[in-house]
């Protein structure tokens, strides 16, 4: 009795591990199908192909889809990321409000699920701090999200570069309430960019980022910005 016992359990035990992986397996296939389409369009944009603008509008607004689904796949995710932002740039406030109201939200309310999927994307913090300052600049809100992005990633160049251009965008409440950060990154800019990168990023600099930044210059010494003197060539 008991040898029959322990020939069974094991059997039990596989056919409800194979039966939980076939339901995975099937629910990650669906996802697959279902977001096939916006996949396709997201990295054709990506790539910086031509999309019409009727057709970015259809496949963003089926990005709910990937909310609805609960799907946290990061490629479906991002995909969608993709697809909203694209949205967004393309709406004009002063020609359609409207129309740049509902995309706002929409990018916003997608970027926040987004982030609860991948809480430690330092791009999608940036993107919806980027995104909350166009609807309406709350600064210490807006300097907690790029903390975040900044702490995620305080080495990749191209997000220190990315970063840069927000913060070039920011008012000066809310560079103010992102100090620490912000110093960080211009530092971080500073000591270790790219020099062709950073030289062509540093050629328009804000009224209100300026002071904050030929301090930061001063500050990591001639010999970390003597390079940046320098022309590039590339």
């Amino acid at each position: 009795m008991f040898g029959s016992r322990s020939v069974s359990v094991p059997r039990v035990v596989f056919v409800v591990v194979t039966v939980a992986l076939a339901v995975l397996a099937g629910r990650e296939l669906y996802a697959s199908i279902r977001t096939a389409s916006i996949s396709i369009v997201a990295e054709r944009i990506e790539r910086g192909g031509t999309v019409a603008d009727d057709v970015v509008a259809k496949y963003a607004s089926r990005s709910v889809e990937v909310i609805d689904g609960h799907y946290c796949r990061s490629d479906i995710v991002a995909a969608g990321v993709t697809l909203v932002l694209a949205q967004l740039d393309r709406q004009n406030v002063n020609v359609n409000y409207d129309a740049w109201a509902a995309a706002a939200s929409g990018a916003r309310q997608y970027l926040r699920y987004a982030l609860s999927c991948m809480p430690t994307n330092s791009n999608f913090w940036l993107r919806l701090a980027a995104v909350q300052s166009t609807i309406a600049e709350e600064p210490v809100s807006i300097a907690g999200m790029m903390k975040r992005s900044v702490v995620l990633a305080p080495h990749d160049d191209m997000m220190v570069l990315t970063r840069f251009y927000f913060w070039n965008d920011f008012t000066d409440a809310t560079l103010a309430a992102a100090k620490r950060a912000l110093d960080s990154d211009l530092t971080t800019m500073l000591k270790r960019g790219d020099r062709c990168r950073v030289n062509a990023a540093i050629k328009e600099i804000s009224p209100q980022l300026r002071p904050i930044f030929d301090r930061s210059w001063a500050n990591v010494g001639d010999g970390a910005t003597a390079r940046f003197r320098q022309r590039c060539s590339r």
